[in-house]
């Protein structure tokens, strides 16, 4: 009997795995070698799909902001086991008793890669930059607990009246629009890092070029081949070179999940990075390996649903009855159980679990209810009696694991709905210009915590945020976050936070699939390496065990 597509797939998998996994594989107490095989001292990693930016300002994707982590520093770094905010071009600050006024001090002798003194004056730039309405930042939220950050941003206040200002070379002062406890805590993250305003104002879009980068942290970028691979050296100007015990790294480029693998396998990557995730089909073998690691990750993966204005008129994913009809079709414990399957959990909101244990009430559970989703389907006037639905497109970035939970979906919905639904894949650059840009019915995406609050979840629906790429609007949902915002103890801030979801859970601009895991294969030799729940692991941090 002739096999159909789907059986053809699941044989090449099968012959796959049995190929790169091998008879002997399951008595190896590891799945990649024992010993190094390279002898330089340079880290080779997977570096994921091709980085859409590295402009700090401006980076939105995570290829991205982690090799900006690795050129650039804030004014504080991460702590590499506990991502506590550590002293980074910074020495000290003070902040006043009412937690509004922060005074940085900056180190003495700071300098850019091209020996260009780093000062206070390029951060109080760097980050009104990120604020100003053309650079149309999407990290630029952030900033707006900043006095005056949020009027700028949004064109209605000015630059000069930005609680940011140089008060010399190395003394910087930040005055917020209230106390906001995690604001340490963002310090290190990507938008926070200065860019050198010589070199942007030199070369333009331009500058981020190997050849005209100007950097400041520990490492600094020598080449960049698209598509194959980002090589960084240890930074002589850095103030800390000393104690980065790297000579450099090798970012190697693909979203070929299995030909990572095999690199990983054949022993040419030290460690297969933080953006790229074994195949799930690989998982259960790789379970018990030495080298496999699997935790639980502040991220939530889902799919945003379109409901700009200025696109697709007409379109039934504008009725929240439909919505909600799409997700109760959803089997998302048999995605995490037999698509996923690296220890994801089913997603019953936008905030992860691992703030659960934390205190954060848990969200209602959402059914699996296909009989109550096509009764709502009904009530919207489509299936039997009713009008045809219209066929739907899922849009993906290419990549294994997005193609296989994007064919359940479809196969649920056709099945329970029966509704058509057509798949599109689209390489990293082509795809984030399209979700940005709202060219999209419903576009896979996830969300990975900046810090460690539930806000950093929940901002991104606000209805004048940059990041709510529905274009979503709620004003009591806007209200609620800002009470959140201006209550000190966490058990009542939290409260208002879960309300806030439930209004989103109830509208659903997007449809929550589950809550991340981390699953990697990484080389005993790598040392410096600590699990924590972002998954951050500054490459300034770890190194590598002589070979005997």
């Amino acid at each position: 009997m002739p096999l159909n597509r789907a059986s053809a797939r699941a044989l090449v998998v099968a012959l796959a795995l049995e190929s790169l996994v091998g008879a002997c594989e399951r008595d190896r107490p590891t799945f990649g070698p024992e010993t190094r095989r390279h002898r330089d001292n340079v880290l080779y990693v997977g570096g994921g799909s091709e980085p859409e930016s590295i402009d700090p300002g401006k980076s939105y994707d995570g290829p991205g902001i982690d090799v900006i982590r690795e050129l650039f520093e804030g004014l504080l770094r991460y702590d590499p086991k506990t991502l506590e905010p550590l002293p980074g071009a910074a020495e000290s600050w003070e902040v006043s008793e009412d937690g509004r006024r922060y005074v940085f001090t900056l180190r003495e002798g700071l300098v850019w890669s091209d020996g260009t003194p780093l000062t206070a004056h390029d951060f109080e730039w760097s980050w009104k930059r990120v604020l100003a309405p053309e650079t149309a930042a999407q990290y630029a939220a952030l900033f707006w607990d900043i006095e005056g950050g949020k009027a700028y941003n949004l064109g209605s206040g000015s630059r000069d009246d930005v609680g940011v200002r140089a008060l010399d070379d190395r003394t910087l002062e930040v005055r917020l629009e209230r106390p906001v406890p995690w604001f340490l805590s963002l310090l290190p993250f990507a938008p926070f890092c200065p860019v050198p305003r010589h070199a942007v104002e030199r070369h333009g879009m331009a500058w981020t070029r190997p050849e005209n980068i100007v950097s400041n942290g520990p490492f600094r970028l020598v080449r960049w081949i698209p598509n194959y691979e980002i090589v960084l050296e240890r930074n002589p100007t850095y103030w800390d070179r000393d104690d980065v015990r790297l000579d450099g790294a090798v970012l190697v480029v693909s979203e070929d999940t299995h030909s990572m693998l095999r690199l990983f396998r054949a022993g040419e990557l030290d460690w297969l990075g933080s953006n790229v995730r074994p195949p799930p089909e690989y998982v259960p073998h790789l379970r018990g390996k030495a080298d496999y690691r699997e935790d639980r990750y502040l991220g939530t993966y889902f799919y945003w649903i379109n409901l700009r204005e200025d696109r697709n008129p007409g379109s039934p994913l504008k009725d929240r009855r439909v919505r909600r009809a799409l997700l109760l079709a959803t089997d998302r414990e048999a995605i995490v159980r037999h698509v996923a399957r690296g220890g994801q959990r089913p997603a019953d909101g936008v905030v992860p679990d691992i703030f659960f244990e934390m205190g954060y009430p848990r969200p209602s559970p959402v059914p699996f209810d296909p009989e109550e989703a096509r009764r709502l389907l009904a009530e919207a006037g489509y299936g039997p009696g009713g009008k045809r639905f219209p066929t739907i497109e899922i849009l993906y970035n290419t990549h294994e694991g997005h193609r296989q939970i994007a064919e359940a979906i479809q196969q649920m919905w056709k099945r329970h709905l029966g509704i058509e639904v057509r798949i599109e894949n689209q390489e990293w650059k082509v795809f984030m210009s399209n979700r940005l840009e709202g060219h999209y019915q419903l576009a896979r995406a996830g969300w990975i915590g900046d810090f460690l609050d539930p806000y950093s979840f929940l901002s991104q629906f606000l209805s004048d945020s940059d990041a709510n790429e529905a274009r979503w609007k709620n004003a009591e949902f806007d209200r609620l976050l800002q009470l959140a915002l201006s209550e000190p103890d966490t058990r009542r801030r939290y409260a208002l936070y879960a309300q806030a979801e439930a209004i989103l859970m109830e509208e659903l601009p997007v449809l929550p699939i589950y809550y991340y895991s981390q699953n990697t294969l990484i080389g005993s030799w790598v040392r410096g390496f600590h699990p924590n729940a972002q998954d951050i692991h500054p490459l300034r941090s770890l190194w590598l065990e002589a070979a005997p």
